[in-house]
């Protein structure tokens, strides 16, 4: 259980590496220590270090370039609203406190996938895992498909066995990094195969969430499609004004 009174570590690290930029002990248009570098001096994990990047890239004080490394922007942050969807400390509670089942998984082309994945031809061929997310064995709250790169199909063995959210995997493994998500959100009336996973009824409505995961070459690595039965989901959106 997450304490709500204590920020999340990566935000700590963010606020720290911003006091090092306004103090210019980073100054602008200079480049920040390497990954390795900025571990072991904040002692902190990848994955810390990278939600903390994520975090100062979306208020504009750095930008991430392949093969250039991450230079830093400015000392104000950007003044604007943003969507807090699905944070990361909640996102990862969900999927600790869940159960993923796979059902079924085998290879399919882009044009048949659930999802209009960007940059795909009909013909490029995927990864497919379907699968249940349950909090008991008597209740699944969501039916998904899961695409993935060919070239991280190793991570399937991984699927239901470590509790941490799938693009987490793959940028351990892999050693990429998601740098955005893009979501859509829509109502439908839940397929079949399904509505038979979630012990529904033919031609339930329900409820469509499909994220598409890009790396730092902002290309597609993983897209899920999520489908939610009524009255088993609940949804929060937050308008955050982001000052400087």
């Amino acid at each position: 259980m997450i304490n709500q009174f204590q920020k999340p570590r990566y935000i700590l690290l963010a606020e720290s590496i911003i006091e090092l930029i306004q103090s210019d002990y980073f100054p602008i248009d200079s480049l920040l220590p390497t990954e390795p570098e900025l571990c072991k001096k904040f002692n902190v994990s990848r994955y810390t270090l990278r939600e903390s990047m994520k975090l100062l890239r979306e208020m504009g004080l750095i930008e991430s370039r392949q093969g250039f490394g991450i230079t830093i922007l400015s000392k104000e942050r950007k003044n604007q609203y943003q969507m807090k969807m699905d944070a990361i400390p909640d996102l990862w509670e969900f999927v600790e406190n869940s159960q993923l089942k796979i059902v079924n998984k085998g290879k399919i082309f882009a044009g048949e996938a659930l999802a209009n994945i960007p940059n795909s031809q009909n013909n490029d061929e995927w990864i497919v895992v379907e699968a249940t997310r349950a909090i008991d064995s008597l209740t699944p709250i969501a039916w998904k498909h899961i695409y993935i790169k060919p070239q991280y199909k190793s991570i399937i063995k991984k699927l239901g066995k470590e509790k941490v959210p799938i693009y987490s995997m793959i940028e351990k493994e892999f050693g990429i990094q998601t740098i955005r998500v893009q979501q859509e959100m829509s109502a439908l009336t839940i397929p079949n195969s399904a509505a038979e996973s979630l012990r529904l009824e033919k031609n339930s409505i329900g409820f469509q969430i499909t994220r598409y995961y890009f790396d730092q070459l902002d290309q597609v690595f993983v897209v899920t499609v999520s489908i939610y039965p009524p009255n088993r989901f609940n949804y929060k959106t937050e308008l955050v004004l982001s000052n400087s």
